[in-house]
């Protein structure tokens, strides 16, 4: 789909007759088992998490874990998933932009991403409790929209729904987030919220991903104005440089400014350079 930064370990973990199987693509399939199951110990013990005793020693609680020793729940507390359909889009938005990341980043790289957003979440609810705030914790969202966030990180101009730039969604979709947070007190989804961007940004700057860049609505309407304007005017052709002139200049700018200064024809050349050497790499 989009040009890829790591030509090592991007290929598909395995393919489902012509559908590639990305970790990412797994990690969403033990979610959504995991939601299935949760759907069946909340109808056998009881629709309430916190009083049900087949639930509530895989969820989060800093008093557990010190009391009782229950470290697994640094772990278990992402495999609790109620049914919402909610949800189920954010699964499928894990699949399909998990696998982006993944491709760029690399299997690997995308594995640690996905491990320390795993247990940065319960330490800092762990570092909450020791002044005092304590919350029992449990799901998955917060890491699956992280995963959506590292992607507008990397891509910040690829266009994604209706021509809207993914920077655009990231923002609205954070904005809408923590209005609900706030609204409905959900203080502990709203500090998941936040800290699950930071983890993102953090590990993708260890990468060498420059930071998410910010939009501007002046400079949204300009580009607007100015597409207008030469939409009238006869456009000629511009001359094509050849695949390899056009790679070195590219590596240039993303060793000074970031991948996300690319812009779509830069990631377009990318591309085809990355598909020209897999396929020598076959014919080798």
């Amino acid at each position: 789909m989009i040009a890829n930064r790591n030509f090592e370990h991007c290929e598909p973990l395995t393919w489902v007759g012509r559908v590639p199987v990305y970790l990412a693509t797994v990690l969403a399939g033990v979610q959504a088992i995991a939601m299935i199951l949760t759907s069946l110990a909340m109808a056998v013990a009881g629709p309430m998490v916190e009083a049900n005793h087949l639930l509530s020693p895989l969820a989060f609680s800093f008093g557990s874990v010190v009391g009782n020793g229950s470290i697994w729940q640094y772990f278990t507390y992402a495999l609790i998933n109620p049914p919402d359909i909610f949800f189920v889009i954010q699964l499928f938005m894990f699949a399909w932009f998990g696998c982006e990341v993944e491709k760029f980043l690399g299997r690997q790289s995308f594995a640690w991403l996905c491990g320390l957003l795993l247990v940065a979440m319960p330490i800092l609810l762990s570092v909450f409790s020791v002044f005092g705030v304590n919350w029992t914790y449990y799901g998955a969202g917060p890491l699956n929209f992280a995963v959506f966030l590292a992607f507008a990180v990397i891509y910040p101009r690829v266009e994604i729904f209706f021509g809207i730039e993914a920077r655009w969604i990231a923002m609205i979709l954070m904005g809408i987030n923590t209005l609900q947070c706030l609204a409905g007190n959900s203080w502990a989804a709203l500090a998941m919220l936040w800290w699950g961007l930071a983890v993102a940004v953090l590990w993708l700057k260890f990468e060498g991903v420059g930071g998410l860049q910010m939009p501007s609505l002046a400079g949204f309407f300009k580009r607007q104005h100015s597409a207008r304007q030469l939409s009238v005017l006869p456009s000629e052709p511009e001359p094509q440089p050849s695949l390899h002139d056009s790679i070195d200049p590219i590596l240039e700018k993303i060793a000074k400014h970031g991948i996300g200064s690319l812009t779509r024809a830069e990631r377009e050349n990318l591309e085809r350079a990355r598909t020209a050497l897999l396929e020598k790499e076959r014919r080798n």
